[in-house]
């Protein structure tokens, strides 16, 4: 069968698991993807999840400071599609390998740059590794743990989410050079990427509103409870949904809860905080009188949504995992046999292959010679006198899914340009439920056409927009689609271009296919709660997933229009929440032989003494270094005769004595507060950051640095005053994202039916008959 992107040719240069991650998607999905690894290789390698990001992946060893080194990359750029530039800031100028330089000779070349901190502001020039990016934005501060102080946040969600904005990023710009013949400059970051997951903030979120008689808001803690069980296990409760709650206390025989009058907005809204708290213990109680197993079975039987906490490697040996193909068997010619995540995404038409290992250094040297001497430029034909776009103009979207893990996939495609056509029942998507105000997160930059697809009315205004339509996208539990008639069979045969995205939790196939599924569920399934804890503690909630699942959604959506334009048709595409939230911890589900896990310690402090949270003489410092040069700079600043001891010689020594080279870093920076060491150790070139007394929110939404990249912007909308909210979150080249507000539920259908061909007296009759009818969720403001 073939690929989605075969015949694509992208080059990678530099370092770290974002650009790692956008590589691996490509490269899944049958692009040439070719890393240039300065001499001795990418300073990764020895990290285990190296093996699974470079999978499939050709290797060259080329020296870039070296003037013919760079004219032989120009050459092969000038062969290539797209080059994936992840340097430090400054790097790729000083190696002419800055954009404006490629531009003039490869116009039509695709050219993305991820940063860690965005291209401008105070911190810019901070290495941008996950951890300095957890403390800078006052992350870690904000973690709850098992000890007072920020706490180490090990799962690399900027990371990952930065790969996937880079692979969507990548594909849409190439998406627009079919028509216009341009390349362009694309950029994100592991900031930008960061500020996906922050799904509550923005004018108007319940979760962050001053409480108030009668609007306690209690989905976090009653909702999504992580319940202690008789035998001293923990489910993660993801019971948000009404009807899913009741069955919940249902099966604890806790339903005459639900008449009592004072209660009559729960899950959402409590009368008190103290009322709240007694429901929390009266629901722990009951959780407490059976066992894990037990429970689950009772859950399973009665549609309540929960889920076991697990391990990272035990994902890979679950029934979803199997039955939906995303473990793989993968023979790596370093550690033999490796069990590792599959493909993000599954493709009926154009399935992804990953048939090779991460490549060894220099295994592909050949390459250069043969590329340049047999291979022509990649000059592309088209109307390059078009004027500038963004790249998915033109693209028209059904986002027919609920919460955030679908909608915010098409709110990314939004952002890059796309019309999105959001459709809702009556009282609206529930996740509206989360926010006092007009303003949805997930709402950002669309349309917004109530329909009931209950009855037929309602089902034929949408076959109507299927027929005009590029990519349709839902979330529903198998068998609602087809009960709805919104099924793959039905509307591929409306429209056979058709790109038909189901965006599940479970997947469609395996026992738990019918499974309730909301962001909590993969985060206890594939790991997550576990890693973030500590060695010891009891798991934790860690609400990644629906970020998570919408990046993945969205980067999947681009490989399978590019699939389209290959096939001349439309097909069934599936991405699951378990999966994308396993690519994120896949450095962890990865398994072979002799392999060393990298594990935070029982008090949460980090992974080992040089990348780890200190308590100073005041304040709270990270430390993060990760490369010799690092280490060396440390023991410059900070005592000289670290280098020579020979217990610290080299980085097996130092794991080796870690404990021993802990105590003495402690003893060192308890001498100085938080800010003194974070102004020496950076001017020493030392990866080092205060860790504490930063609120994430004022961060995320307000800080002059965030605010110069966009990364913050100030907007309003009918009904709310000029406040902060989350920017777009990648920046284009060619044409920037216009800030656009979010889409009042119904704002749009009298528009959009008009655009049908309904005249005025069919689109009065549908509203009054309740069709199209807008009443809200109902919950007081």
């Amino acid at each position: 069968m073939v690929q989605a992107l075969q015949g694509l040719r992208v080059l990678e240069v530099g370092s770290g698991s974002a650009a790692a991650m956008a590589g691996m998607l490509l490269a899944d999905n049958g692009a040439e993807v070719i890393r240039l690894e300065p001499p001795g290789g990418d300073p990764e390698r020895g990290r285990p999840g190296f093996r699974v990001w470079h999978r499939g992946k050709r290797s060259v060893e080329l020296d870039l400071r070296a003037p013919d080194a760079r004219a032989r990359c120009l050459e092969v750029l000038a062969r290539s599609d797209a080059l994936i530039e992840s340097l430090r800031p400054g790097a790729a100028e000083r190696l002419g390998l800055d954009y404006e330089r490629i531009r003039e000779s490869v116009p039509e070349l695709v050219y993305l740059s991820l940063s860690g901190f965005g291209e401008r502001g105070p911190l810019r020039d901070l290495p941008g590794y996950e951890a300095m990016l957890a403390a800078a934005s006052g992350r870690m501060a904000g973690q709850a743990g098992f000890r007072e102080g920020p706490i180490f946040t090990p799962v690399p969600i900027a990371s990952y989410g930065a790969g996937m904005l880079g692979a969507l990023g990548v594909l849409a710009a190439l998406w627009a050079r079919r028509e216009t013949g341009r390349g362009q400059r694309v950029h994100t970051s592991l900031l930008h990427a960061l500020s996906v997951y922050d799904m509550t903030l923005g004018y108007g979120n319940r979760t962050h509103a001053a409480p108030q008689p009668g609007q306690v808001f209690g989905v976090m803690k009653v909702g999504f409870m992580t319940a202690p069980t008789r035998d001293g296990r923990y489910i993660q409760m993801c019971s948000r949904q009404p009807h899913l709650y009741r069955n919940w206390l249902k099966a604890l025989g806790l339903e005459a809860l639900l008449d009592d009058p004072d209660l009559e907005h729960m899950p959402d809204l409590f009368p008190s905080e103290a009322r709240m708290q007694e429901i929390v213990e009266s629901i722990q109680g009951r959780m407490r009188e059976k066992t894990l197993e037990q429970w689950m079975e009772i859950f399973s039987a009665n549609d309540v949504g929960g889920d076991p906490f697990l391990e990272a490697g035990e994902y890979l040996d679950h029934p979803q995992a199997r039955e939906n193909g995303r473990r793989l068997e993968l023979r790596d010619p370093e550690v033999g046999e490796t069990l590792q995540i599959g493909a993000l995404g599954a493709f009926r038409e154009t399935p992804s292959k990953i048939a090779a290992p991460a490549p060894r250094l220099g295994e592909h040297q050949h390459l250069l010679e043969a590329i340049t001497r047999d291979d022509a430029r990649r000059g592309v034909e088209a109307e390059s006198d078009l004027p500038a776009r963004r790249p998915l103009e033109g693209l028209r979207v059904i986002d027919c899914g609920y919460f955030y893990a679908a909608p915010f996939a098409t709110t990314l495609l939004a952002e890059a340009g796309a019309q999105v056509i959001k459709v809702e029942p009556a009282q609206g998507d529930p996740g509206r439920r989360n926010w006092k105000a007009s303003y949805s997160k997930s709402m950002v930059g669309k349309q917004s056409i109530v329909l009931d697809l209950k009855r037929a009315e309602g089902r034929e205004v949408l076959h109507r927009l299927v027929e005009r339509t590029d990519v349709f996208l839902h979330n529903f539990r198998p068998g609602t689609p087809e009960r709805l008639q919104i099924d793959y069979a039905t509307l591929s045969a409306l429209n056979p271009r058709l790109v038909y995205v189901y965006g599940s939790c479970f997947g469609s196939r395996g026992p738990w296919a019918h499974k309730a599924g909301f962001h909590s569920s993969p985060n206890a399934i594939v790991g997550c709660g576990v890693l973030e804890s500590g060695q010891g503690n009891p798991p934790r909630n860690r609400t990644f997933a629906d970020p998570a699942s919408a990046l993945a959604t969205a980067a999947v959506i681009a490989v399978a229009l590019h699939a389209r334009e290959r096939t001349g048709k439309g097909q069934f595409v599936e991405t699951t929440m378990l999966s994308s939230m396993a690519w994120a911890v896949s450095e962890w589900s990865l398994q072979y032989a002799g392999k060393a896990e990298r594990r935070i310690d029982r008090e949460q402090r980090g992974f080992h003494a040089l990348q780890r949270l200190y308590p100073t003489a005041k304040g709270w410092l990270l430390l993060d270094c990760h490369r010799e040069g690092e280490w060396r700079a440390l023991c410059e600043t900070l005592e000289p005769g670290l280098a020579r001891d020979p217990r610290f010689a080299s980085e097996a020594l130092r794991l080796q004595h870690d404990g021993e080279l802990g105590a003495c870093l402690d003893a060192h920076f308890a001498r100085d507060d938080a800010d003194a060491w974070q102004r020496r150790l950076l001017a020493g070139g030392v990866p080092a950051l205060r860790a504490d007394g930063i609120d994430h929110a004022t961060f995320m939404l307000e800080d002059p640095h965030c605010l110069a990249n966009g990364v913050a912007v100030q907007s309003a909308q009918p009904g709310t005053p000029l406040s902060p909210r989350a920017g777009p979150v990648i920046e284009w080249g060619e044409r920037a994202t216009p800030i656009e507000p979010a889409a009042t539920l119904g704002s749009h259908t009298r528009e959009i039916l008009r655009e049908l061909g309904y005249d005025e007296a069919r689109v009065e009759a549908l509203e009054r008959e309740g069709v199209t009818r807008a009443l809200g969720h109902g919950l007081p403001d």
